[in-house]
């Protein structure tokens, strides 16, 4: 069945890792808990940290730079 197309929009970015860090992501991927590749797993992981740095009370995001 094909996926839904998100209904957030999104902008593509580019991340470089070492190749430890592909390796993991792979075999992270392989368990079928992540994404259905290494990107899709970076990606759900990246949204877990934020959402946990978020949840333990930063004010980082509360704030915008000055230049915007």
């Amino acid at each position: 069945m094909a996926r839904q197309k998100n209904a957030i929009s999104s902008v593509q970015l580019t991340v470089s890792v070492t190749e430890r860090v592909r390796e993991h992501l792979d075999r992270m991927t392989e368990t079928g808990m992540f994404g259905k590749n290494a990107a899709e797993t970076a990606n759900l992981l990246l949204i877990d940290s934020i959402r946990e740095y978020i949840e333990k009370g930063s004010t980082f995001l509360d704030s915008k730079p000055e230049d915007q």
